[in-house]
């Protein structure tokens, strides 16, 4: 009869997995109706493997109504620790956190909220050259430089613009966990795999939908060049040497102002050319970071980290991305969602009017820049 080796500090009277499918017996040894040991995910069971080491698996007999489970699992508690381990993965701060530093700038702001403006200040260069040595003649050699200048460029400004793009963002994504998928148990080790894939799909579904708004900014720069050949190191010189040739220097002078959308195919490639130069990230061959997209190819997306930002807004709760857990009970099983609002703030570059309350298109600053690799 296996034993139960339990890794928290309850002390059950619970030894054997056994026992775990018994009723509680009253003081005249009858069964209690519905006193059946209820499942939990904390209790588990220590799988020892060929190699030595253990693992974990978890194992319920009975359902929360105290219905024996089919081989002895229950899909509730899977359920619960995967929704447990999505909620502490995207909801904890770090995860904003290592987005805002590590990828793009973002900002999570309060639930009911508007995104918080993109202002830049732009310096009028003033500066003069003077004769500090020798005969001064006015007429001649009296500098001469403008008196006013330098303007406030914003980014989804509070003043409305008639002419506004749809920039807002409700990114959801829903899978189906089978009852039936469920039966022969699961490891710590595979929830954690389950959950890590989950969130790196929603990322990336996430960031196509940033490149369609993009896509669509009224001041989008598109340049053609050249359609990829030769071998995968050949392809990923090609696309590196583009994105530096292309870069839009008013925006900023380095890689490392930028944040680079790429789409998945051409993700293998820096993949790579990233290994046989002896890098483990693609962010250290290119020298900025890189955000692969689902979907077709759109082309490689050059943004501003200075002049363009991601707005999360919050659940009520205060979360960043809600966690949704329902039971279908047509199809066996759970359905797990995750939902999150954003807005892309990097369309529609705007100046205010001279001595009016409006606005205009400030032409001469366009943010959203995309490589087209085709002929």
């Amino acid at each position: 009869m296996p034993e139960v080796k339990r890794i928290d500090s309850n002390n059950s009277k619970i030894k054997h997995t056994d026992e775990l499918c018994a009723h509680l017996l009253d003081k005249e040894g009858n069964k209690i109706p519905h006193s059946v040991f209820g499942t939990d995910t904390t209790r588990t069971e220590i799988i020892s493997q060929a190699d030595g080491t253990g693992e974990i698996m978890n194992v319920g007999f009975t359902d929360r109504s105290g219905r024996p489970q089919a081989f002895g699992n229950d899909v509730t508690d899977y359920v619960q620790a995967l929704e447990s381990a999505l909620d502490e993965t995207l909801n904890d701060g770090d995860f904003i956190d290592g987005l805002n530093t590590e990828v793009f700038p973002c900002e999570q702001r309060p639930f009911a909220t508007l995104p918080t403006p993109i202002n830049r200040e732009t310096l009028t260069d003033r500066t003069v050259r003077f004769l500090s040595n020798g005969v001064y003649n006015p007429a001649k050699n009296a500098p001469t430089t403008k008196v006013k200048g330098g303007q406030t460029l914003m980014v989804n400004p509070v003043i409305a613009d008639k002419d506004a793009k749809e920039t807002g963002i409700l990114c959801s994504a829903i899978t189906h966990v089978s009852d039936f998928a469920m039966m022969g148990g699961w490891t710590g080790a595979g929830l954690m795999a389950t959950a890590t894939d989950m969130v790196d799909q929603y990322l990336r579904n996430m960031t196509s939908k940033v490149v369609d708004v993009l896509l669509d900014a009224p001041d989008l720069q598109s340049t053609k060049v050249g359609a990829l050949s030769g071998k995968a190191s050949a392809q990923a010189d090609d696309i590196l040497d583009a994105v530096a040739v292309n870069l839009p220097f008013y925006l900023g002078s380095s890689l490392t102002d930028y944040t680079l959308l790429v789409p998945e195919k051409y993700e293998a490639i820096l993949n790579r050319a990233a290994q046989k130069a002896g890098m483990t990230e693609i962010s250290e061959l290119v020298g900025t970071a890189v955000a692969p997209y689902s979907g077709d190819d759109r082309g490689v997306i050059i943004l501003p980290k200075k002049y363009a930002m991601l707005s999360f807004r919050s659940t009520r709760s205060g979360d960043l991305v809600n966690v949704l857990v329902t039971r279908d009970a047509n199809r066996a099983g759970y359905d797990v969602e995750l939902v999150g609002a954003l807005d892309v703030m990097a369309t529609g570059t705007v100046t205010v009017k001279t001595g009016a309350f409006d606005t205009e298109a400030a032409a001469s600053y366009p943010l959203v820049h995309v490589l087209k690799f085709e002929d």
